[in-house]
């Protein structure tokens, strides 16, 4: 307990009375609990309650939800250190009625303002206004990134990275010139938001990104001296994304599909045992001080960036299971086949491929055949409350991406084959809003209002006959000059 006749004590007094006396608002929100998740479409209502202990006056009020991105860089000094940038901000109006003729809150008083906001699909253009390289960051770019930094598990990401959704209510009192303003009362409540990520189309890997590793090659031995038997060639591809509900709660199932392709120096030489498959989730989150117009996961890890990224990496297994079958197809080859000079661009440099192993064979007038079989295993992904998994993004200062690793134990040796695949999370999407919401989403009423003009475009006229009783002085069409000659008739306005 601080001496009152210490002058750091009643300092330290005074702050804490000062405290208690400053004014704030509470922000309340219908429904709302402390593990609840908000997702694209869902609706965010409730009221700002302002009760003080004295009279505040001010010139404005203001109800705001906002979504914001912070990182910071230790120990980078070429860089700056910090970085803040708001991406949303949705203004509720509100009405005069709910706030004081006289703009004062009086003491004894308890003013309630309402809010409704619902959480946008997409960002507004002026969210991202920095030049990008392809117009696919862009398109990443105007997409809701989900909350960081806030969860109650951990969400794989560093200290020095964030994203921030809230509700802001705040008064505000301008200063005699009119220019300057300052807020006499501020409240918020922060929300936790998951946006809708639905499946992107899988991406094109080439032998320059260096992060993935979709094809290896192994030479395959009985033992650590003996000759080589031949060479075993894993190949994927991109799973399908694991795509979670809009809660968080639940995954869907995805596979793993490698191909395997043996080509045996001999005839007789039979492919090699597969002992087992393990695969492990890397978790890598991207951030940067200055707005980025690159995708961080593609590319050579040591690529110059005007604007570079630091990378958080984190692992998780995800199975292991031993291989007790497998079924090998023989099949021949083509050595017949001769280079075109052209290079597929999937497999690296250093990978041999089918057709360094077609000239092998040929040299040694050895096999013209090989061994081929697929491996298919499911997996997914789960939330915790330890640990979760954010869906794939991409913003301005903020990424995150996943490569599943998948390594096989081949061979008397336990040759280890190691691939690195993409791997997308999604998050679903709803249409309907299942938290009570009254307004619609701007894609509903988009949607809404194409179909009705459709529908009215393609409705059927009615055309009439002309009576029978009606009199026909001449059945041609009328020329120019007749036309000309007739008179425009004033219809009398419909009652």
């Amino acid at each position: 307990m601080p001496d009152a006749n210490d002058p750091r004590g009643r300092a330290a007094a005074r702050s804490k009375a000062v405290a208690a006396l400053k004014p704030t608002i509470d922000v309340i929100i219908d429904r709302h609990y402390n593990s609840r998740v908000y997702t694209s479409g869902s609706v965010v209502a409730g009221r700002a309650i302002i009760k003080t202990l004295r009279d505040i006056a001010f010139d404005h009020f203001d109800i705001v939800f906002t979504g914001i991105a912070a990182t910071r860089l230790d120990f980078v000094q070429q860089y700056p250190s910090h970085s803040f940038r708001p991406f949303l901000k949705l203004r509720m109006p509100i009405s005069e009625d709910h706030v004081p003729e006289d703009r004062i809150f009086k003491t004894g008083r308890t003013y309630t303002i309402p809010f409704h906001f619902v959480v946008p699909h997409q960002l507004p253009m002026g969210a991202c206004k920095h030049q990008c390289e392809v117009g696919d960051v862009l398109d990443h770019h105007l997409r809701l990134p989900p909350t960081i930094g806030f969860w109650s598990a951990d969400d794989q990401a560093p200290e020095m990275a964030q994203i921030e959704y809230a509700v802001k209510a705040r008064a505000v009192k301008r200063e005699n010139d009119g220019l300057a303003a300052t807020k006499v009362m501020e409240g918020q409540h922060v929300v936790k938001v998951l946006p809708a990520s639905p499946e992107d189309a899988p991406l094109d890997i080439t032998f320059r990104d260096e992060r993935y590793t979709m094809v290896k090659t192994k030479t395959i031995r009985k033992n650590l001296f003996s000759a080589k038997t031949g060479k075993l060639t894993a190949t994927s591809t991109q799973p399908e994304a694991v795509m979670f509900s809009a809660d968080g709660r639940d995954a869907s199932l995805s596979a793993a599909h490698i191909r395997l392709e043996f080509v045996p120096d001999s005839v007789d030489t039979a492919p090699p045992k597969i002992n087992s498959v393990s695969a492990k989730m890397l978790s890598t989150t991207f951030f940067g001080a200055a707005p980025v117009n690159y995708m961080p996961n593609l590319g050579p890890r040591t690529a110059y960036h005007g604007n570079p990224c630091l990378n958080y990496v984190t692992t998780n297994p995800v199975f292991s299971h031993s291989v007790s079958k497998i079924s090998w197809l023989q099949e021949k080859m083509d050595t017949g086949r001769r280079d075109s000079g052209y290079s597929s661009s999937h497999l690296s440099p250093d990978t041999d491929g089918v057709a360094n192993s077609s000239g092998n064979s040929n040299k040694k007038a050895g096999s013209a055949i090989k061994h081929v079989a697929s491996l298919d295993i499911p997996f997914t992904i789960t939330n915790t409350n330890r640990k979760i998994f954010l869906p794939t993004f991409h913003s301005c200062l903020i990424s995150r991406t996943y490569v599943l690793q998948l390594c096989l134990s081949v061979g008397p040796t336990n040759t280890n084959m190691t691939l690195s695949v993409p791997v997308q999370v999604g998050v679903e999407t709803i249409h309907d809003d299942p938290q009570g919401g009254t307004l619609p989403s701007f894609e509903s009423v988009m949607a809404r209002d194409e179909e009705a003009a459709a529908d009215s475009y393609l409705r059927p006229r009615i055309r009439r006959a002309a009576s029978e009783d009606a009199p026909q002085t001449n059945t041609l069409l009328p020329g120019y000059s007749e036309l000309s000659r007739r008179a425009a008739v004033p219809v009398a306005p419909v009652a």
